[in-house]
């Protein structure tokens, strides 16, 4: 370790958010150590992607399997602790609702009782997800800290509880603990199953003609998206506040699933129209005629969670955050990296 150098810990670091969280932290001269699940398939592919991997201490950790290795770990007294891992794919929850909701709570009273046990000078950091707030706002409504909430999923349910818990141990136990209460946030290296990726996958292999047509859901669904690369930025921010607190990640700007094919598509060199509507919508690509995306009811969400729009208010007064990349380039980005991705195999 470097003399006088920062460490920190992530927990579930070769995800989308930990893995830039570590490229990010590196990038400013900090120690970075990570932990990662047993067993998932290639763990290392972003970190290798990113050319970190050899920068980062990994550990090996199961949430909630009552191991001694999750304690082991956190006496070595960091500085941050980044808790990000966990079951994080909405639509999974309503086929497995005991395990999200089991993983994802178990997961932050694990590491936040090894904070307190052994390392309590640590600065904590939580991610939370703005599907704690479910329909509880109007549309078009600007959420914030205070809003209501009002979960409409396992994984939600989940979320809400975490935010309790966080709460708890900073308020009770006088943790240093602060909450990002995340919006949709996406990258190129988020994961195959999600939505931004599955279209910037799918539209890449129709552009290099190794598929015809990509099968999506709600087309007039609406998400808050930013850019992941700017949040996790935001993460270490929080950190370096005097005083713990919850603070909404966001960028204060609604836009539906059909944008968001329409600058995939343009990204890219199609030129799309969108034709019919309901379950026999499809987007085409007036240049050649061809079908790029058509409606599959077998993706419709069970209950569709509305279109929340979260309020930076208090992250720009307090901490001086603002998001910086509009979700067209964002999504643009993605869908080049995946035609590169796809080329060199």
């Amino acid at each position: 370790m470097r003399a006088g150098s920062k460490r920190a810990l992530i927990t579930g670091i070769t995800g989308q958010d930990g893995s830039l969280l570590a490229k990010h932290l590196i990038a400013n001269g900090i120690e970075v150590s990570g932990t990662f699940r047993r067993g998932s398939g290639d763990n290392f592919w972003r970190l290798n992607e990113m050319q970190i991997l050899d920068k980062i201490e990994l550990h090996e950790h199961t949430i909630g399997s009552n191991s001694t290795d999750l304690p082991k770990i956190v006496e070595q007294k960091f500085d941050y602790i980044f808790h990000l891992a966990g079951d994080s794919f909405t639509q999974d929850s309503f086929r497995h609702p005991y395990q999200t909701i089991n993983t994802n709570l178990t997961g932050c009273l694990e590491i936040l009782d090894s904070v307190l046990r052994y390392s309590k000078n640590s600065k904590v950091f939580i991610a939370c997800s703005s599907e704690i707030y479910g329909n509880s706002a109007k549309s078009g409504t600007l959420i914030n800290e205070n809003y209501e909430r009002n979960p409409l999923n396992p994984y939600g349910i989940s979320q809400a509880t975490i935010l309790d818990i966080a709460r708890y141990f900073r308020n009770v136990q006088d943790l240093f603990v602060s909450v990002g209460i995340l919006f949709n946030h996406e990258s190129e290296y988020r994961s195959a199953q999600f939505l931004s990726r599955k279209l910037s996958i799918g539209l890449a292999e129709i552009k290099v003609g190794k598929r015809k047509s990509i099968k999506l859901g709600n087309l007039n669904s609406a998400r808050d998206w930013g850019s992941a690369e700017d949040y996790v930025g935001g993460f270490k921010i929080i950190l370096d506040a005097d005083h713990p607190d919850d603070f909404i990640l966001a960028t204060g700007k609604s836009v539906t699933v059909r944008e968001l094919i329409s600058y995939a598509c343009k990204s890219l060199g199609f030129s799309p129209e969108f034709t019919g509507s309901g379950n026999s919508e499809q987007c085409i690509d007036l240049l050649t005629g061809n079908v790029l995306i058509e409606v599959s009811s077998e993706y419709f969400r069970k209950v569709e969670t509305p279109c929340l729009i979260g309020s930076t208010r208090k992250i720009q007064t307090e901490l001086g955050w603002k998001p910086t990349q509009r979700i067209e380039d964002i999504i643009a980005k993605m869908c080049s990296h995946d035609v590169d991705r796809i080329e060199k195999h």
